[in-house]
């Protein structure tokens, strides 16, 4: 075993000592970037001792070379647990010498603890590098020398600059398009549910561009010095600054408590820094969601003064700017239009800072001509809106949002820049309690006012699509009322009160201040205050049921309405998150709604599900041999297939899976087969067992699942009029990234099998050691609690139980063995997971078919299940 060098022992006590300095610092509360620097002064002088070691050692001319730090650590804001990244310049050292003095000196750093980068490379390799190499650029831009020669790093920090100089518009060109892009991998908005503090919108990344593109544009990347010359407004310099101050020492505390170089905040987290910080909440509104709303608020400013920085550097050297303008339009009083910009004139700056209508007319300019916002309009705008007093808007001004509202194309897109401007909030109050409201689940991807216009964004794209949505979308004449609600439709969350309650409010204030009509007030406040009941009755109750179609038909009233509740409750969806609205939704929203315009129309909910199920099934039955077709028990069973295989299946995968139950028996009492769904990215278990093997058949399906590990997303469980059983389980199985090995499936399949045939119940074994960090961190930050209802009034023949609660391996077997115990007769069972939460829907009946309604039987029931859960 290789001995340590006794420098590299005594720099690792140093190095600890140093680290716990730090962290005493950061606990006494200095600012992030005091402890950073204190941090690099510490780090430099292990570094530096180590250096002059390596360099005694290599017996190497100290006039030929320099040890530079790179990146973070050059610009000395290195977190406490971030990589070190070193260059060690030279020029033209003979080549033993060089890998000597590499060999050596990265050996000795990263023997002593520190995660090193580490390059080597002569000025003119890295001048080559960085004019086509934009992370070589900016690293290169934040150089300091840390040992070597003051010459050599002198000249060469002089032909860097002189060179970028010479060809700032193609480097300022790489560093945005680099930016860009890593924005894009961490996500394109800041309003992502898991920020990155150094890679994300609005985070340390937007600081550090004004520092790369004043470099490259002006030789000057401190944003106080670009101030104070006057390149780097006052009020953009104060966010940037402010914001810059908060995320280090919020970096510092993420690398401090989990102890190692950490920058995304997961929920966990989320709640250990709002804890730390001392949020409280308030009303409606959770400790964590206090403190996240404060953070996208804190990087929404520092987003916009970044981009202002650098679209003013972009404009200021714009070569021929002045006859750009001279060559500008008029496109109304105070406005001109140029050949890529739009913009106020002197005058019009004093009038559009206070008048959202002129603002709305200089978007509808842009829109039309498509042309972006001169930064100089802009900034005046948002800081004209910030400082507006709260005050009805014009006529005019409400007049041009309508026709904005009504016109799809780019709705979504002009509702974001009017948000960013803080002029959706002059004609919408209510968008300002909205602003950068973290919802606090891992289903939603986006906060309430950015999923807002997201919905409106998404519901265009329906124009596009080839399906019924798309021929909603295109043929509906009443987009102005869709668009507002889903841009209402959200915005009674963070309230204590249902948010669907203080919606309505919040719709029928909107319409009065938007001057709409009473029938249009009264079909809005609907939308808005019913937004969710299309969801939560196709995916929690059973289609195929009369009552269901016709409570549903009642509690929408209208075809309008429930064609604008269509769209607006797949959008909305849609605006969750990708995949959200995927084809097994959309199928139950299309089923949900054909049936539910038949009742509307003609006072028969299922006759359009009876002709297709009629034709599918005759399908399946054209697909037998002779003798199958004249078999009764084969014509029984083809007339007992479940409506929703035959509108999920093809009718020759339901002929063979009829053939599979008709081959069951004593000797062959089940049969398990799978299908991998690639749309889905989920597998497909079918399971057919024999009636004499029916009992408590579900828990045992469920615990066997369970047992493998699985994550079960849906589950519809049948029974033919023989009793055999018929079910199917979507799952997921987090041991395979797309398609599990056919020895995996048959592996889950074998187990099923054997859970079923056994005489007695299995008790599933769970391993607890495969559950990895991001299930540990999204155990920690489960906040809403567990409900069971139960629900005796939407269907004739089954109490209904609704179960909400956080996902779990072997949560559906706990329940299920719950059901059994209390012998239920289970017919129906809709399960639906959405990432952490479930919601479990279960239609059953006593041991005599009848419904449960004895109070104290429920109430015991309940606290089962919920023990259970728990």
């Amino acid at each position: 075993m290789t001995s340590l060098h006794p420098q590299v022992i005594e720099s690792r006590q140093q190095l600890a000592e140093a680290r716990l300095k730090s962290a005493n610092l950061h606990a006494s509360g200095n600012t992030g970037l005091q402890v950073c620097l204190a941090w690099a002064d510490s780090v430099d002088a292990i570094v530096h001792r180590l250096l002059s070691v390596a360099c005694e050692e290599e017996n190497v001319d100290p006039s030929k070379f320099a040890f530079l730090a790179l990146g973070g650590y050059g610009r000395r804001d290195l977190a406490p647990y971030s990589d070190l990244d070193l260059m060690l310049l030279h020029n033209n050292l003979p080549e033993k010498s060089l890998q000597g003095l590499a060999r050596k000196a990265s050996q000795l750093i990263g023997d002593t603890g520190f995660q090193l980068g580490f390059s080597v490379r002569t000025p003119f390799q890295c001048r080559q590098l960085a004019w086509t190499d934009a992370q070589v650029l900016t690293s290169l831009v934040e150089m300091r020398l840390v040992h070597g020669s003051e010459s050599l790093f002198a000249s060469f920090e002089n032909s860097l600059k002189n060179g970028a100089k010479m060809r700032w518009r193609s480097l300022a060109s790489m560093i945005e398009k680099e930016r860009l892009e890593e924005r894009q991998k961490y996500g394109e908005t800041e309003f992502l549910l898991h920020p990155n503090v150094k890679r994300s919108r609005g985070c340390l990344r937007d600081v550090q561009i004004v520092r790369w593109i004043g470099f490259v544009c002006f030789g000057q990347k401190n944003p106080e010095q670009l101030k104070d010359v006057g390149l780097l407004a006052e009020e953009d310099f104060a966010p940037i600054q402010e914001g810059y101050a908060y995320l280090l020492r919020l970096r510092n505390q993420l690398h401090f408590m989990a102890g190692r170089a950490l920058d995304s905040l997961d929920r966990s987290k989320q709640m250990e820094l709002a804890k730390w910080m001392g949020y409280q909440g308030h009303e409606g509104v959770l400790p964590v969601e206090e403190f996240m709303t404060q953070f996208f608020e804190l990087t929404s400013e520092l987003r916009y003064s970044s981009a202002n920085f650098v679209g003013m550097a972009r404009s200021r050297l714009t070569p021929f700017g002045f006859l750009y303008r001279f060559l500008s339009l008029s496109a109304g009083r105070d406005l001109r239009l140029g050949l890529k910009e739009v913009w106020a004139t002197r005058r019009g700056l004093d009038r559009i800072k206070d008048d959202p209508g002129m603002v709305l007319e200089l978007m509808q300019i842009a829109n039309r001509h498509q042309r972006r916002i001169e930064h100089k309009t802009w900034r005046t705008i948002r800081k004209g809106m910030l400082k507006r007093i709260d005050k009805p808007v014009g006529p005019e001004a409400i007049s041009r949002f309508l026709g904005l509202m009504s016109t799809p194309g780019r709705l979504g897109e002009i509702l974001r820049r009017l948000h960013e401007l803080r002029v959706l909030e002059q004609i919408i109050p209510a968008v300002r309690h909205t602003r950068s409201l973290l919802q606090f689940n891992e289903y939603h991807k986006y906060t309430v006012d950015a999923h807002c216009i997201k919905s409106v964004e998404c519901v265009e794209e329906f124009a596009k699509r080839n399906d019924f949505l798309g021929d909603l979308y295109r043929k509906s004449k009443r987009k102005l009322i869709l668009h507002l609600a889903l841009l209402l439709h959200d915005l009674g969350k963070g309230y204590v009160e249902d948010h669907s309650e203080v919606g309505l409010r919040i719709a029928d204030e909107t319409s009065k201040i938007l001057g709409l009509s009473e029938a249009d007030r009264e079909l809005i406040c609907f939308l808005v205050h019913q937004h969710l009941i299309m969801t939560h009755t196709a995916f929690r109750f059973d289609l195929t049921q009369l009552s269901t179609i016709v409570k549903f038909a009642q509690q929408v009233g209208s075809l309008e309405r429930l064609q604008l509740l269509t769209m607006l409750s797949c959008a909305d969806l849609a605006a969750v998150g990708p995949g959200a609205l995927n084809d097994w939704k959309l199928n139950l929203i299309h089923q949900l709604y054909d049936a539910t315009a038949s009742q509307l129309q003609t006072g028969e909910p299922l006759e359009h599900q009876s002709s297709a199920k009629e034709s599918n099934r005759k399908a399946v039955f054209d697909l037998l041999s002779a003798q199958e077709k004249n078999n009764p028990v084969w014509q029984e069973r083809i007339a007992a297939i479940p409506a929703t295989f035959l509108f999920q299946s093809k009718p020759q995968e339901l002929a063979n899976e009829l053939r599979r139950i008709h081959n069951l028996s004593n000797e062959l009492p089940v049969q398990v087969w799978a299908e991998y769904l690639a749309d889905r990215d989920a597998t497909q278990y079918s399971v057919t067992v024999h009636p004499t093997h029916t009992a408590g058949l579900f828990h045992r399906i469920t615990g066997a699942m369970a047992s493998q590990r699985l994550s079960i997303l849906s589950a519809e469980i049948q029974s033919l009029p023989d009793n055999a059983a018929w079910d199917r389980f979507l799952v997921d199985d987090p041991d395979f990234q797309g398609a599990p090995a056919p020895n995996r499936i048959n592996q889950v399949c074998q187990a099923i099998a054997k859970a079923v045939e056994s005489p007695e119940p299995i008790r599933p074994t769970f391993k607890r050691t495969w559950k990895g960090q991001e299930s540990q961190e999204s155990t920690a930050a489960r906040l809403q609690p567990t409900q069971v209802r139960f629900d005796n009034s939407s269907s004739e023949e089954f109490t209904i139980i609704t179960i909400f609660a956080y996902d779990r391996i072997g949560l559906l077997y706990d329940i299920s063995k719950i059901l059994f115990d209390f012998q239920l007769d289970l017919q129906v069972a809709k399960v639906s997971t959405h990432l952490d939460q479930v919601v479990d829907v279960f239609y059953v009946t006593d041991s005599q078919s009848n419904k449960i309604t004895e109070p104290t039987y429920l109430y015991t029931l309940r606290q089962a299940l919920l023990r259970a859960i728990e």
